[in-house]
């Protein structure tokens, strides 16, 4: 579950450039650089068991960040382009299903000065269970 973080990281710092710093909630980082987009494993839901298997919904999130000046509003909107681009229905390794977006939000910052959005994706992966 944690393992495709990191992938998603590496797959998002190639799209959005080298202008923008893209870190896991996995790892230390100074988060203050902008334009920033950190990526985490947000949580897992139960969907469904039949017989040994358990079928997990993990969710995944992308937040953009960018200070409010307004070239950076046009930045902000390719960037969401570029995450929908890579990151909807893409397959990464290892895994049988393919991410999918299941939501766009404003992040409402404490900083006045900051303006970013929320994009999130779930992946479902089946586990298996004892048959003993």
């Amino acid at each position: 579950m944690f393992a495709t973080v990191p992938s998603i990281a590496t797959r998002l710092t190639a799209a959005l450039g080298a202008g923008w710093d893209v870190a896991t909630g996995n790892q230390s980082a100074d988060r203050r650089a902008l334009p920033r987009a950190d990526v985490r494993l947000d949580g897992a839901a139960l969907s469904g068991t039949s017989g040994p298997t358990a079928t997990l919904q993990l969710r995944y999130v992308v937040v953009l960040c960018v200070s409010s000046t307004a070239t950076a509003f046009a930045q902000l909107d390719e960037a969401v382009t570029q995450v929908i681009g890579q990151l909807h229905h893409w397959r990464p390794a290892g895994q049988q299903a393919r991410l999918q977006l299941q939501g766009f939000s404003e992040v409402d910052f404490l900083d006045q000065a900051l303006f970013g959005y929320e994009l999130a994706f779930t992946l479902t992966t089946t586990r298996q269970g004892s048959n003993d």
